[in-house]
């Protein structure tokens, strides 16, 4: 941690969101101590080390607040607590996690202001780390365990306003779906070859998992048991860049070896309006 503070976090601006790992302890030395246990309770290093715009925008520590940069209003939320059948105690008993606050009543009225400035910023993407749609957490395609917790909790509000994308990781390999409404691809406006969506009817979904870990990449689960994957890799190392302007937003996956591009889907809109300002971001 201390080497990445120094090398990149000290000068590559970031966000973070909550994850699986800001609360477990994941070695024997841990589990075996009560005092670092207590000190990993309930995320309390996570928010800790770091501070995000929660205050600005009536969010919760780091556990959900949103931002906008250029085109894009990001919404950033918890995949891990608040929410019925939440994950972070399901070994733990009595709980001793969450219990941050009504997440969900602050992501919807976050979407719905989100929604109605389209005018001025037209994209909206929600970031949590665990993902509601992927391969392996879908047999034949519709949500289950965790997974299902996720749906119930949240699709709804992102169908609602009308989110363009939601970005996870957790798994680690990468996938991109094509837009999904209760589990059921919606391809009008998708290109036959699944690299371009023109104003699509309903969010995409993309699992970027594969950027490294001492865990190694997860088992290849098969993608051709669902209609809604249109690119999965389980088998390289990569990152994902971002480049928005008003109407066009642009995705890449690459390899993190050599950088060659091992997928991209460009997403053209041309509603709600984009009349206003040009801004555009790279990231």
């Amino acid at each position: 941690m201390d080497e990445l503070n120094g090398s990149v976090m000290s000068s590559v601006p970031y966000m973070v969101l909550v994850g699986n790992h800001e609360y477990e302890c994941h070695s024997p030395a841990c589990a075996a101590s009560a005092e670092r246990m207590n000190i990993l309770r309930n995320f309390t290093a996570y928010n800790s080390r770091f501070q995000m715009p929660s205050k600005e925008v009536d969010g919760t520590l780091n556990m959900w607040y949103s931002f906008e940069h250029g085109p894009i209003h990001f919404t950033s939320i918890s995949s891990e607590t608040d929410y019925k059948g939440e994950p972070s105690n399901e070994f733990a008993d009595p709980p001793r996690n969450g219990h941050f606050g009504d997440q969900l009543a602050w992501v919807e009225a976050d979407l719905k202001k989100a929604d109605a400035n389209r005018g001025n910023v037209p994209w909206l993407i929600v970031g949590m780390h665990r993902p509601l749609y992927d391969v392996s957490g879908c047999p034949n395609g519709v949500p289950a365990d965790h997974n299902a917790n996720i749906q119930a909790a949240f699709e709804d509000l992102f169908i609602k306003y009308r989110v363009d994308v939601v970005l996870t990781g957790h798994q680690h390999y990468y996938e991109r779906q094509t837009p999904i409404l209760n589990s059921t691809a919606v391809l009008d406006g998708v290109s036959s070859d699944f690299a371009r969506y023109d104003n699509p009817k309903a969010p995409v979904y993309i699992v970027s998992g594969a950027c490294g870990t001492v865990e190694g990449l997860d088992m290849a689960p098969d993608p051709t048991n669902v209609t809604w994957n249109a690119a999965s890799n389980y088998i390289d190392y990569g990152f994902s860049t971002l480049e928005a302007n008003r109407s066009k937003l642009s995705w890449k996956f690459l390899n993190s070896s050599n950088q060659a591009v091992l997928d991209e889907f460009v997403m053209w809109k041309t509603s709600p309006s984009t009349e206003g300002c040009s801004d555009a971001i790279s990231a």
